[in-house]
Formats: structure tokens, sequence, C-alpha cells
């Protein structure tokens, strides 16, 4: 098949484009309590425009190369071995941001919606789920996620506005007053935008000089909403108040009421479930993006059969990660770093030296 040909079947809408970052973020909403200080919104911001000017040399990356995928692309700048070990890597990180974000969703779950069902079966239920969105491929998870979009940002919309109206806003003037900024909550300001990474595999698959608009909305939007989560949290429970939660957004859910109005009694019920369909497309994307970094590694057309060979070890990791989540954070949390703030920009380096080369010649 041409590039023209491929690149016609798999595009994108530019909303797709833009939702795909947004969900593919969701499952970093839980937040990091433990590293919530006085810096946490400067950080915050800080990482989200760290991870816009990613997404903006991700895009500048593709425009200058023939390559649609991102394994293509690595093989074209770094070369078959390197590219290859890069991939790997590449697959244990989305491995374990998988496990992450469903063991921190099974938890939730089993806390505030189904206390009497065993955390094996809420695993096994969400990672079936997700693997069953991803095995027809990028078209069915593009559109799986723009069909879900709405389903899942405007009740946590409506959630955040009407937590807006119950802030004690002396609460966010420590947050105006940042203090030293330790290493540790430098890179759980990271967490937010969990599994963004997944845009390198997903960029190439659109109209290249058009992909940025597309990304940079995407991220910015995930920026957004994960900045008025933080204010909200803070502004209602508090810095030190926050910190003792181990689930802010969550107990969040419970406390917001627009008036008076019985039907917020359990209004976390609704916060579940909108917050499980996210999990389960965050993980569905993750999930396709580590299937195609190793089809990548072993010379591979097809995703599908790496589905049913990494489920039932995504299960058992996600069910160890349910009692140890530090070892698990460590790896996302690093992973998020030098895939977005060392890879892209490498990339974009030898790009922005080869296309120099082109234009002198």
């Amino acid at each position: 098949m041409s590039q023209t040909a491929q690149k016609s079947k798999n595009v994108f809408s530019t909303w797709q484009l833009t939702v795909l970052p947004v969900i593919a973020g969701m499952g970093g909403m839980y937040f990091n309590p433990r590293e919530f200080s006085r810096s946490s919104l400067l950080l915050l911001i800080a990482a989200g425009l760290l991870t816009l000017g990613s997404a903006a040399m991700l895009s500048y990356c593709f425009r200058h190369s023939e390559s649609l995928s991102f394994p293509n692309l690595l093989a074209e700048n770094f070369g078959g071995i390197l590219s290859r070990i890069i991939l790997a890597a590449a697959a244990i990180y989305f491995v374990a941001e998988i496990c992450g974000i469903t063991a921190r969703q099974t938890q939730m779950t089993g806390l505030f919606l189904l206390e009497k069902t065993p955390s094996q079966v809420i695993v096994a239920v969400m990672l079936t789920t997700s693997a069953f969105i991803i095995y027809s491929g990028i078209r069915q998870i593009s559109r799986t996620a723009e069909l879900l979009f709405f389903f899942i940002m405007l009740p946590l919309t409506f959630i955040l506005i009407m937590a807006l109206f119950c802030l004690d806003y002396g609460e966010l003037l420590p947050l105006l007053k940042p203090t030293r900024v330790s290493a540790a909550q430098a890179a759980g300001s990271m967490l937010p935008f969990a599994g963004v990474a997944a845009i390198a595999y997903f960029a190439g698959y659109y109209d290249k000089k058009k992909s940025i608009c597309g990304l940079s909305a995407g991220v910015s939007m995930l920026a957004i909403y994960a900045v008025v989560v933080l204010i909200c949290c803070v502004g209602i429970f508090s810095i030190g108040g926050t910190r003792h939660l181990a689930f802010p957004l969550a107990e969040l859910s419970r406390v917001v009421s627009p008036g008076n109005m019985a039907l917020t009694e359990r209004f976390d019920i609704l916060y579940m479930i909108i917050y499980t369909a996210a999990t389960i497309l965050t993980a569905g994307i993750l999930y396709y993006c580590c299937c195609i970094s190793l089809c990548g590694v072993f010379g591979l057309k097809s995703h599908r059969c790496f589905i049913f060979i990494l489920l039932p070890i995504i299960f058992l990791l996600a069910y160890y990660g349910l009692t140890r989540r530090e070892f698990i954070e460590n790896i996302t949390m690093w992973g998020k770093i030098i895939f977005m703030f060392v890879l892209i920009p490498l990339l974009f380096v030898i790009t922005c030296i080869k296309s120099g080369r082109r234009k002198a010649a």
C-alpha cells in the first residue's frame, strides 16, 4: 500500500486529533496527593507548557518526514537497532501506565461504588473492555473517543462548575506564594498528563501541516482541566487536607451540590460512572500504543496478536499494582519525562539538522 493510500485510509478529523490527547491523559486526573504543595499550581502550568512544546516539536518532526507512524519516524532518525530498543522501552512504559491507572480506578471503584466486588473482577472487566475497543485498530479508537468525549467531559465540567461555587478562596492564596520545589514535586506535576505520550502514535495519521492545531488544542484543554481540578481541590480541602485524601477528585464530587437538591446526595456515583468510562478508554489508547511499539520491535504489521499476549500480563501487573503502586508510579513518572522531554526534543533537533542540510543542498 502506498504512503498516500495509507494516509487517506487512516486520516483523522481535526476534532478526533483534539479529543485523543484529552482522553489519553484523563487517567492522570487522580493527581498524587502526597506531592501537593504551595508550588503545585506553578509546576502544573509549567508541565502543561512543556507538554504543549513537545506536541509542537512532534508535529514538526512528522511534517518534515515521510513517515506516517512513530516507529517508522524513530527508524528514520535513529536506525533500526536503536529504534527497536526505544520502542521496547516505550512498550514497558505503556504497560506500566495501563497498570497504574487501572489499579487506581479499581481501588477507587471498590472504595466508593462496588465495595463487595472482588478487585480481580473490576480489573478484568476494564482490561477486557479496553482490549475489545482496540481490536479493530486506530479508527475504532478515534471514533469511540469522539463518541464518549461529551459523555465524559460534560458531567465532569458540571462537577467542577459546582465546585467553583463552594471554594474558600483564602485557601488558594498559598498557591500564589510558591516555595522551594523538590525533584519529587516537579516530577509529580506530570501525573495529570498521564498517557499524553500516546499522541506520538497518532500525529502521523493526520494532515501534517495542520496536526499542530489539533494536538495543541487537545493538550491545552487537558492542561486547563488539570488546573481547574487542582484549584477546586485546594480551594475546598486546602493543601494539607488534599494531601491526606487518596482520591481528591472523587471526594470533591461528594461535596459539591447545586442548591439543596436531594439528587446530589450520592453525586460521586455520577463521577464514578464517567471516570470508569474514561479510564477504560485511556487504557485502550495506551494498550494500542503498546501493541504498535511491539509491532515495531518485532517487525510485524498487525497489532492484534499482541492484544491477547499482553492481556494476562497486564492483568497480573495491574493486580500487583494494587499493593505496589510506588514501583509502577516511578516507571510512569520517569517514562513520561524521558519520552516527552528527552526523546521528542532529540527527534526535533535531528529533524532540524536534516532539514537544514536539505535546504543547503
